[in-house]
């Protein structure tokens, strides 16, 4: 994959607080999850005698789909079957789900976005009723004017999704960005025709993100634009 060339040369034309929606990328970039995520992985490849990843290397290479980045950390695919695999992670995850929280910055962010009259929708490559309810856990749901997950567990991609989104919802990409995490934010948007900033604190490197430019390091870091 090409990681120089994933967003659009005008991506970052307009200033964001003229945007009228803001399309959120949810785990770790809403949800700050990256230590759980790596602690699920190591216990599935401890299970396998298969050796650990560190923080820094998952971030290095994790991607969308995920199902490549199994296969290359030793998983054997065909002989225990994908969707196998996603129904432990999924159970291991949520298992230590009381040890997530909300990205700083987050909790005064949104009331802010509200507040200047920019609409809020999330989309994730997590099953969508899981997403509502860690939304409704975390009190966070009704600054959001649209909630769009995916209908199962195997963390493929939003694309597809992305799209539906955009025909259901009041959302015209010209007056829109994405807020996201990984490379995969940058081609969803890209797909979709949004602009994109890119958190660098998630799932991927600054490193990484910071090829695609538009990257920034703290929710904070949003605001003079948005305010």
């Amino acid at each position: 994959m090409n990681e120089k060339s994933l967003l659009p040369d005008n991506t970052g034309e307009i200033p964001l607080k003229k945007y009228k929606n803001i399309v959120w990328d949810w785990n770790g970039t809403l949800l700050d999850d990256i230590a759980v995520s790596v602690k699920t992985l190591n216990r599935m490849l401890a299970t396998r005698a298969l050796p650990p990843v560190t923080a820094t290397a998952y971030r290095e290479r994790f991607g969308f789909p995920v199902r490549p980045y199994y296969e290359s950390l030793g998983f054997d695919l065909d002989t225990e079957g994908w969707g196998a695999i996603s129904e432990e992670y999924v159970a291991l995850y949520r298992s230590l789900s009381r040890e997530v929280a909300l990205t700083e910055g987050v909790r005064a962010l949104l009331p802010a976005i509200r507040r200047a009259g920019i609409r809020q929708y999330v989309l994730s490559a997590l099953r969508e009723d899981l997403l509502e309810a860690m939304l409704e856990r975390f009190g966070i749901r009704p600054f959001f004017n649209g909630v769009c997950g995916v209908d199962n567990i195997h963390a493929d991609g939003k694309i597809a999704r992305g799209r539906e989104m955009l025909a259901r919802c009041p959302i015209l990409p010209e007056e829109s960005v994405m807020i996201g995490d990984t490379l995969h934010d940058a081609e969803v948007a890209t797909a979709l025709g949004l602009r994109a900033r890119l958190y660098t604190g998630g799932h991927n490197s600054a490193e990484r993100l910071q090829r695609q430019g538009h990257a920034f390091h703290r929710m904070t870091d949003l605001l003079p634009e948005l305010l």
